[in-house]
């Protein structure tokens, strides 16, 4: 059999995402689910990863608030420190499932859990949550159907699968398709009302893994207020011990 390309496979399921982006005869989309995977596959390339951000918190009617972070991530691990201001320097959020989540206070010296029930709140008073930033793989939590394709932007519809702990029942995913990497992502409760829109732009590579330079969240919910994290620095496939990724080294500061 002739192994199509990804958009060899993006055309041909266009048609099927005519009827509705969730509509019942196109949420199990053979196609979709394929070319899911080759941006899933584009996406989290890197074994490991650093970063550091500088945020924005606009909010309306309020001054800015700018914060500063490292990330580190591993398999579905992600490890988040806050460097500044004072008053959350040293703030740590550990995420090692989208149902198992720490942090780490330092005004306290004690880690606790992050109740599920609260994970879909800001996260440290910017517009992304715990909740979107568990997600490390689309293609374990949601099924696909292209729902547009205009020849070089193609629309993913995804609609959440049963008892993966999906944090939204459906997602539009915007990609470039030359890149195979999300250029807009959109999120939507049961009902089909937008919640919020992430961005990611400004594109680079190192060792053939990819990574946005921008991103930003606009929450719908709260009268269009955002949060742009601009990176500032970035190391792929360094050696990450297994032991970073712990409540121990939490405490331990390490």
């Amino acid at each position: 059999m002739k192994r199509r390309t990804f958009s060899q496979l993006l055309s041909i399921g266009t048609a099927a995402g005519a009827a509705g982006l969730w509509s019942e005869d196109v949420l199990a989309d053979e196609k979709g689910d394929k070319a899911l995977a080759t941006i899933d596959a584009t996406i989290y390339k890197a074994k490991t990863q650093y970063l550091e951000y500088e945020a924005t918190i606009k909010v309306p009617e309020k001054s800015d608030r700018t914060l500063k972070l490292a990330v580190w991530m591993k398999n579905e691990w992600r490890l988040s420190e806050f460097l500044a201001p004072a008053d959350v320097k040293g703030t740590k959020v550990l995420i090692l499932s989208p149902t198992q989540m720490y942090v780490y206070l330092p005004a306290y010296k004690k880690v606790r859990r992050i109740a599920s029930h609260v994970t879909d709140q800001g996260f440290m008073g910017m517009n992304f949550t715990q909740d979107e930033l568990s997600i490390t793989s689309y293609t374990k939590m949601y099924s696909a159907t292209v729902a547009k394709d205009d020849g070089k932007l193609v629309t993913l519809a995804l609609t959440a699968k049963k008892d993966t702990n999906a944090p939204y029942p459906k997602i539009e995913l915007v990609c470039d398709k030359a890149k195979n990497l999300p250029v807009e992502i959109r999120y939507f409760n049961e009902e089909g009302t937008k919640l919020k829109t992430e961005t990611r732009g400004a594109y680079s590579t190192e060792k053939e893994c990819h990574a946005p330079g921008e991103l930003k969240m606009v929450d719908h919910t709260k009268g269009g207020a955002s949060t742009t994290l601009a990176r500032k620095a970035w190391k792929v496939n360094l050696d990450i011990p297994d032991s970073k990724f712990s409540k121990r080294a939490l405490e331990e500061g390490s």
